[in-house]
């Protein structure tokens, strides 16, 4: 019997190994078609605070409804500070999109926080988007996975192989989400006119604990750094943030009750439909200005608030 235990042990074990090494194989590939894509950006905007490391700027950490929808160059020369939009793809999750570049900033940083309006675990943990971009840009990154993140994600190792295995053929390509798009602060910047074929998210009002937690992590981690946080609802287009608007009340409630109300109203940034190219996140390069130009008189508030603070203290 105790051989037979014995010989069990050594079975799992064993195959426990086999599984690791195997699942570490296909995490690892990496996928053409993100290589040539505007995916590069989440090493790009790495490389570009590392260079500003020492400077104070401004960093916009969302998913593709930044990179997409906002015109970092316009916000440069409203506040006369450098700026780097990390915003690549709602897939990567809230944390990493804030874990990957934390270490980067400092004291004085300006962080514009505007994720999108998911209240679900993957929109903390990511999907297997994440996994293709990590894989293929950055793979050093996933040292910054916490236990639960990598339990949360280990189902999605064999969907990131697959598709790997799917675009390994994949060329260089031009177009609004290839990585030609990308400007030098990380935006897309390609004409990319309305499509007529938007499909309207649909939404759940049910937040996750552990998001809602994140989210106030964020809030207190840049507060004792002495960043700035500017926290935003992302745009979104005017016809779906109606057919939401109960989910998105819901929300702002729940994220003002914890602690962490948006510093802005919703509905400031709910656009009408023409000035979005394929997704209600995704706007084209006029919608494009008009977000950027009350991102902009949102971020001047906030600094004014700032300075009647600390004439007070």
């Amino acid at each position: 019997m105790k051989r037979f235990l014995i010989r069990i042990a050594i079975t799992a074990v064993l195959t426990g190994v086999m599984v690791v090494i195997a699942s570490t194989v296909m995490l690892l590939r990496k996928d053409q078609l993100s290589y040539y894509s505007h995916e590069r950006n989440v090493a790009l905007a790495y490389d570009r605070l590392q260079a500003l490391k020492d400077t104070n700027k401004i960093v916009i950490i969302a998913g593709s409804s930044a990179g997409f929808s906002i015109n970092s160059r316009m916000i440069e020369q409203a506040f006369h500070m450098p700026v780097v939009n990390t915003g690549t793809h709602g897939g990567i999750g809230t944390r990493m999109q804030f874990e990957l570049y934390s270490d980067l900033l400092r004291e004085g940083d300006i962080v514009i926080f505007c994720p999108e309006y998911g209240t679900k675990k993957k929109t903390l943990y990511g999907e297997a988007t994440l996994l293709r971009i990590l894989s293929t840009h950055m793979p050093e990154a996933y040292s910054k996975f916490s236990l639960a993140q990598w339990l949360f994600q280990f189902k999605n190792i064999g969907i990131h192989c697959r598709e790997a295995h799917e675009h390994r053929k994949a060329e260089a390509f031009d177009g609004p989400y290839s990585e030609k798009a990308l400007n030098e602060y990380g935006d897309i910047e390609w004409e990319r006119p309305h499509q007529d074929t938007i499909s309207y998210y649909g939404m759940s009002s049910e937040m996750d604990e552990d998001l809602l937690a994140f989210y106030q992590y964020i809030h207190s981690n840049t507060q004792e750094r002495g960043i700035h946080l500017l926290f935003l609802p992302p745009t979104f287009m005017k016809g779906n943030f109606q057919q939401n608007a109960e989910h998105i009340s819901w929300l702002a409630n729940c994220l003002k009750q914890n602690g962490i109300p948006w510093q802005a109203e919703p509905s400031a940034y709910a656009f009408d439909d023409s000035l979005f190219y394929d997704t209600p996140y995704h706007m084209t390069p006029e919608g494009t200005v008009k977000r950027t130009e009350v991102l902009i008189s949102d971020l001047q508030k906030y600094l004014r608030s700032l300075n009647t603070t600390d004439k007070h203290e």
